[in-house]
């Protein structure tokens, strides 16, 4: 079965039969709270209309990061769904700046 759920709630509570919990390490491996990381500078971008992800998932890496003293460059872009790259001009504009530093 290629769908499982992340939790024994969500796969006792699941309506599809023979529902499965997926592999923890799996379920760690897809949360990047879990992971540090010696970078210094993240942009995060997350289209308000994106279907796919909910806009607290970005939002709470921006927050962890800036506390542990991070440059963060976080928006969440009006109109664009998971894909949108209309910025381009802004993102060398961002990697110039951090570069530069």
């Amino acid at each position: 079965m290629d769908k499982k759920h992340f939790t024994e709630f969500g796969a006792t509570h699941s309506t599809v039969s023979g529902s499965l919990k997926a592999d923890p390490h799996i379920v760690k491996m897809m949360n990047a709270m879990n992971f540090q990381s010696k970078t210094k500078y993240y942009r995060i971008r997350h289209g308000v209309n994106d279907r796919d992800t909910s806009l607290a998932i970005p939002a709470l890496l921006a927050l962890k990061l800036q506390n542990e003293n991070k440059d963060v460059d976080f928006s969440l872009p009006w109109g664009q769904g998971h894909g949108g790259d209309d910025d381009l001009d802004e993102l060398f504009a961002w990697a110039k700046r951090i570069t530069s530093n």
